[in-house]
Order: C-alpha cells, then structure tokens, then sequence
C-alpha cells in the first residue's frame, strides 16, 4: 500500500514540504518569496517526483490580504438585527472613513434579536430584510448579517441569510456574524464585514490552488491555515478570508517544534530584522487574550502569542523568553530562522536547533490539526454550571469535527470559567478548545 501523504505550502516564505505517515519530509520546493503563487509551489513539488496519487490533503498558508484588498473588494451590504436594543451605535460606526467609503453598500438596522439566554427580544422584520435585499441588488457583491445575542440563538441571522439569498441569489455571499467565536456584536460584525469585502478576492486565491489540487489528484482535501495554526476547510475559508491572517507566524511555531521532535516548545526564529517568540503547548499555541485588529478595526479574530523582539536588545530577548516558559521550566528552545546561527543559545535550557528549519512553516502547515473553540456567556438556568460548562465542551466538539477532526482522537482544554456579576441571572463566560488530528479517508 502506497504511503499517505500530506503537503503545507507556504506561500509567505515559498516552501512546499510532504510529510509521510510518520510526519517525515519526503519531498521539498524552495521557491522564491514574493514571486511564486500556492499553486505554483505545488506545480513545483510534484515536479520534482512526488507522487500526487498518494496525497490526501494539502494544507496551505496565504499571504496576508493587504488593506488594498479590502477597500477593492466587494462592495458590502450590511444588515443589524437588534432595534430598538442595539441601534446607539451603528454599523462601521468609528471605521476608518476611507475603509467604509471604499466597502460599504446599502447599511440598515431592523427590528428583531435574542436575549442572552436565547429568548426573542422582539420579532424580526422580514419585510425589512427583503426590502434591504432589493437595495443590494446591484449595490453590493456581498451582504454583512449581525444580530445581537446571535451566538446564544442565530435563528434571526439564518433566517434573514435566507430572505438575502432568496431575493440576490446564490452567487451573492451572505456572512453572518454568528459564525466568528467573539462575545461582541461589533467584533462579530466587523468580521463578518471584513470577511464579505474579501469574499471574491478570497475565492480566486483558492480556486486557483484549488484547481491545480484537482489537476493532481482530485481526491486530495485542501484545507486553508488559521491564524492559530490548525486547518480550516477550503469552502469555509472562501467565506472567512480573515481567518488566515497571521498563519505564517503560528505555523511555525509548530512546524519547529515537530521538527525538532517535540510537542510543547518555545519557539525561536531569528531573521536579519527581529527575532520572533512563541510558544506551543501539546499542539496548541496560547492567546494573548487580544483581539486582532485591521486596518484599526476591532475584530472577533483571536490572536496568538507572538512576541516580536528587535535584534539589538539581547536582555529583552531574553527576558521575552524567560516569560514565555514562565511556569514551564522544562520547555525546551528550538532555535529556527536564516539568522539562527547568529543567535548564541541561551544559557541554562536546552537548546534545539533542527534541521531543514527554514521549512518550518510549510511542516507546520501539512502536520495542522483541526480545532474547534468556544468563548461565550452561557446562562446557568435550571441545569446549574454543569449543564453550562458540558454544553460548551460539545460545541467545542462539534466545531472542531466541522473543521475536520476525527472525533475519535479529539482532547480537551480545560475549561476556563469567569462569573459575570452584571447580569440579573446567574451567567458564567466559559471558554474551551478542542483540537485533534484530521480525520483521513478510509483506505480502500
């Protein structure tokens, strides 16, 4: 039986790497950063006589989208639902002006919305929906649903979405807000905006590495990379182009640490600019607890913990890397980057520096897992805290399988808990990842 393969193409760096069963690299393309597209660096790995039969999924990190994508990407229908409860501050509301003037369409707030345990504040207005929906027609090539409290209940959303689609089309995408883990409407809306701008832009990227997938084996999965290092579905990242922001910077994070043989490391590359620290725990790197801006837009993206260092201070570099394995004193450094012989171990850990590091990045990509995390106010009603905090480990779960893990082989965080005390019910914010590799076809 033929090995199965798994290929991370690195379009930041323009690194293609496959790894076999036992996550060893038998195949490799060095391109040239800047110059070469995913599908291109793809071309040039099979090229160079791997056997595309036997790869079952590609998994690759995007450029950055620049904000130039943004203000020329689709013009955006945005619809609220939350009037009268959520109208003080409306849509794009403190956006850059150039960033609004350049996306937005048709904007509107309608009645409707839930309350934070899910019980309707006040009917949705369909006839203002479809109304709405006729303004975009012509006006926008994407169309922005938020509704207020759409995580706990996103029945309003899915139904607007419906009314949308009905009047514009399938060819028209429609984000809804609750499809972003944030606990902000705003942040939710903002992401579902920025996701809809870049919906077109995002959907020729992937379609092209999508068709050179196909032309070499069109069995092969293709996955997009996070900015948290797992894998996101290839129909899923045309709708969520701002998911993969920031995926170089995880992935290798990860990818050194798999190359140096290791499941929780803190992670050193060295470049001719700045030195950059992470860490990875069991798979995972860990947030810093910041939402990820762009273009000066507060977004519901979690942003991992990267701490970039300037080459010049030794002593903060240093002190960036005591923090990082704070707590952790048996964390080993693994030392990557096109400078990491310039940088002199570090005293009193131990110290890997593997090989082929300038890989890293493209391993990191084809070894991804899936993930599946929640971050939500849960309502303790008549179950209590128990029910709250397994109903949050399910969603977890669920995510996670939607992403495309194996539910056999999915492991846990530990759930963290904070009690809200503004709130005229008992109410906990619970927040829990599950992660775990992605599920491979069933050999014939």
């Amino acid at each position: 039986m033929t090995s199965r393969l798994r290929v991370g193409v690195d379009a930041v760096a323009a690194r293609a790497v496959a790894l076999d069963e036992q996550d060893r690299i038998v195949a490799a393309h060095r391109g040239h950063p800047g110059k070469d597209s995913p599908s291109r660096l793809l071309d040039a790995l099979v090229a160079e006589g791997l056997d595309a039969t036997a790869v079952d999924r590609v998994v690759a990190i995007l450029p950055d989208h620049p904000l130039s994508d943004v203000v020329t990407g689709s013009r955006v229908g945005v619809l609220r639902i939350g009037a009268p409860a959520a109208t003080a501050l409306p849509p794009l509301a403190g956006w850059p002006a150039h960033l609004s003037g350049g996306l937005a369409g048709p904007v509107t707030m309608v009645r409707g919305g839930h309350e934070y345990d899910g019980r309707e504040s006040a009917p949705l207005d369909l006839a203002a929906v479809a109304e709405f929906a006729r303004r975009c027609a012509g006006n926008a090539g994407a169309v922005a649903v938020a509704g207020v409290h759409g995580l706990e209940n996103p029945d309003h959303e899915l139904r607007a979405a419906a009314v949308i689609t009905g009047e514009l089309g399938p060819d028209v995408p429609v984000i809804r807000g609750a499809e972003t883990e944030a606990l902000g409407l705003l942040e939710r809306e903002h992401t579902a905006v920025l996701d809809a701008a870049l919906a077109r832009i995002a959907g020729a990227r992937i379609g092209e590495l999508g068709a050179a997938v196909r032309a070499h084996n069109h069995d092969a999965d293709l996955y997009v990379l996070r900015g948290d290092g797992t894998v996101l579905p290839a129909l899923d990242a045309l709708r969520h182009a701002t998911a993969s922001l920031g995926a170089s910077g995880a992935a290798l994070v990860h990818g050194a640490a798999k190359l140096a043989g290791v499941r929780t490391a803190a992670v050193v590359e060295v470049t001719a600019r700045q030195v950059v620290v992470g860490t990875t725990h069991a798979g995972l790197l860990p947030e810093s607890g910041l939402r990820r801006e762009i273009a000066g837009v507060r977004t519901g993206l979690r942003t991992p913990r990267l701490t970039a260092v300037d080459r010049s201070g030794p002593s903060r570099l240093l002190a960036v890397l005591a923090r990082a394995r704070y707590g952790f004193d048996e964390l080993p450094v693994v030392i990557v980057g096109d400078r990491a012989a310039t940088l002199p171990d570090p005293p009193d850990v131990l110290v890997i520096r593997p090989p082929e590091g300038d890989l890293a990045a493209a391993v990191g990509a084809a070894a991804a897992e899936a993930a599946g995390t929640v971050d939500r106010i849960f309502w303790q009603g008549t179950g209590g805290r128990g029910d709250s905090v397994a109903r949050a480990r399910r969603l977890a779960r669920d995510a996670a399988i939607l992403a495309g893990a194996d539910p056999r082989s999915l492991r846990e965080t530990p759930v963290k808990e904070a009690l809200m005390t503004y709130v005229p019910v008992p109410a906990a914010r619970l927040q829990v990842t599950a992660v775990g590799p992605v599920l491979e076809p069933v050999t014939p």
